[in-house]
């Protein structure tokens, strides 16, 4: 019996020696070619989610009304059209939840929580999370994240075999489990050109992060480099140092904010 539990533990030690091996001297990144999803399942898998945790859940509202969907449509497109050549459609869709959040799924599917519409002072504070996300889907740390989190086969496998359940379980997973820190430093990086190019001042990301952190309170700073990504601090730092062209000029919103707020009330 004991000979027999060694050898367990022998082959064992050799399996995990060997997945040591392989992450330890052979180059690795999730963002390898071999280990993506093409554009078109990209794009088919968000598709599928979006319509599971999203369209099919009763408990979940879709706020929609010609004020809103007017901002939203010159908010994304002011970002959009400024980003040249772009594999995405694009899709925003606001839900009703007083977060002050907002998401991305697979596909160029952007997802904006009423809190977050109602919680921004100005168009350009949402345009500011808004070219964030931007950022995380031209980057595809959507789908890197969901290769990390659950494996290339386990979304393919939903592709080709259409199973609800699976389907759901992706999407909840891409809900839950947070983007690295090098990510959303990445997104952060990408907004604030975006925002640049797209003639808003950058520095209305550092505005948007005071706030937020005027209403979620003081955090320890000296935990900093305990979190898996960047706190607000750190991004305030960033969008503030961030320079701008020399003849740069912002050019304010057109739109009836206030009317917006009321629309979701």
């Amino acid at each position: 019996m004991r000979i027999s539990v060694l050898f367990d533990l022998f082959k064992l030690t050799l399996i995990f020696g060997g997945i040591w091996a392989v992450f330890t001297f052979i180059p690795f990144s999730f963002d390898s070619p071999e280990l993506q999803l093409s554009l078109d399942k990209e794009e088919k898998l968000g598709e599928m989610i979006v319509k599971e945790l999203v369209f099919e859940d009763k408990s979940v509202i879709v706020v929609s009304n010609p004020e809103l969907d007017s901002a939203m449509n010159i908010i994304s497109k002011k970002l959009i059209q400024q980003l040249g050549t772009t594999n995405y459609e694009y899709k925003i869709i606001v839900i009703e939840n007083e977060m002050i959040n907002a998401f991305t799924l697979p596909g160029g599917n952007i997802f904006v929580y009423t809190g977050l519409i109602k919680f921004s002072e100005h168009p350009e504070e949402l345009a500011a999370v808004l070219a964030h996300e931007i950022g995380h889907v031209e980057k595809r740390h959507v789908v890197s994240k969901l290769i990390k989190e659950l494996g290339l086969s386990i979304m393919l496998s939903v592709l080709t075999g259409g199973d609800n359940v699976l389907t759901r379980e992706i999407g909840r997973t891409a809900l839950a489990s947070d983007f690295d820190r090098k990510q959303e430093e990445e997104a952060d990086m990408f907004a604030l050109e975006l925002l640049e190019k797209s003639k808003i001042n950058p520095k209305i990301m550092a505005t948007f992060f005071r706030r937020l952190n005027d209403k979620l309170g003081n955090y320890n700073e000296s935990l900093e480099l305990l979190m898996s990504h960047p706190h607000n601090n750190s991004r305030i730092k960033s969008a503030l140092e961030y320079k701008t062209q020399k003849d740069f000029k912002s050019e304010k919103l057109n739109l009836n904010w206030e009317l917006v707020q009321k629309s979701i009330q």
